[in-house]
């Protein structure tokens, strides 16, 4: 990562970034801001109006601690299905912003404190928000996460992530170095609780047209507050439904684009990194869209401007067989 800019205050003069909105109370104890009334919440959902919408906003207003409101950004053209409660609202964007500039549209509008992102596929634990209040540090820079399980029909759910994420450990690296098998390294979305303030100092909007919208927010925020603690609560929190459509590839190759991106965003970072990067998130996209000239555009990409670990290597071979066989298969039949 490169260097990093010194930490800017963070201020709301009108809610503050802890406490409970227009009544925090704060007292001084050792030194220290303590808060004597709990956060307000505004849980901020993009979505474009799938069925699944309904399910992920009656989990935030199931919350044993209740947000202050629920925030529905319409990225479509559509009436959304929704449980009846004073607290939702429903934002309309002008159309096709995207899930960045949604959630910042959300993040503009909102009038508690803190701000939790949900998608609107994802369903959470009642407990969530209650669990992550609760391991709020005594600083105003902060972002709090948790683990997530993984739910794909027929299979026993998986936890992710494996190694919760160090409050202090580089982003990039966590993220996009290949260190274990099926480690689900991620600081997903719905799992994301953090200050209003820190998204007015650095907008999610920074992350819009990525192909990686969180990771590159996350990096930002990094960057500008190079102290911030993300601290990674240690049970699942959120339940991560994948369906045959979520598994599905697009069918189009964005290998350049994800090449692009990590050489533009990854350059600061090891060449292990890199190298990981480019041999597992571009390889991926071109495998999905059965493209192996992607597959070997990133393989170059890879080699040129990274020096990929073992497991990367093999993830890549093991991938790549596998789309050679199934085509090998399909002309045989074929020829038959």
């Amino acid at each position: 990562m490169g260097a990093a800019a010194q930490p800017a205050a963070v201020s709301d003069q009108r809610h503050g970034l802890r406490g409970a909105g227009h009544e925090q109370a704060r007292r001084p104890v050792c030194g220290r801001t303590v808060v004597t009334q709990r956060e307000s919440v505004s849980v901020v959902i993009p979505t474009i109006g799938r069925p699944s919408l309904r399910g992920a906003v009656e989990s935030a207003l199931q919350q044993t601690s209740p947000p202050m409101e629920v925030i529905v950004v319409l990225d479509a053209d559509c009436e959304p299905s929704l449980p009846d409660s004073a607290i939702i609202q429903v934002l309309p964007t002008p159309g096709g912003v995207g899930p960045s500039r949604a959630k910042q549209l959300g993040v503009e509008v909102a009038r508690g404190n803190v701000i939790a992102l949900l998608d609107d596929d994802d369903v959470w634990h009642p407990d969530k928000l209650a669990t992550q209040l609760a391991a709020v540090p005594q600083r105003d820079e902060w972002i709090i996460s948790s683990r997530f399980a993984v739910h794909i029909a027929g299979q026993k759910p998986v936890i992710g992530p494996r190694t919760p994420i160090g409050p202090h450990e580089p982003i990039a690296p966590y993220l996009f170095e290949l260190r274990e098998r099926q480690a689900f390294n991620m600081v997903q979305t719905s799992t994301l609780v953090f200050p209003r303030a820190l998204a007015e100092a650095v907008p999610l909007s920074v992350a819009a047209g990525s192909v990686h919208d969180d990771p590159k927010w996350l990096i930002e925020v990094r960057r500008r507050f190079p102290d911030i603690p993300i601290i990674q609560v240690g049970r699942p929190l959120v339940d991560i439904v994948w369906t045959a459509a979520s598994l599905s590839r697009s069918g189009t190759d964005r290998s350049a684009e994800l090449i692009d991106w990590g050489i533009a965003e990854l350059a600061d970072e090891s060449r292990r990194v890199r190298g990981d990067y480019l041999l597992t998130s571009p390889v991926g996209s071109a495998l999905g869209a059965g493209s192996l000239r992607g597959v070997a555009r990133s393989v170059v990409a890879a080699i040129r401007h990274g020096r990929p670990g073992p497991l990367a290597w093999a993830s890549a071979v093991k991938s790549t067989l596998r789309l050679g066989w199934g085509r090998m298969s399909s002309l045989v039949i074929r020829s038959r």
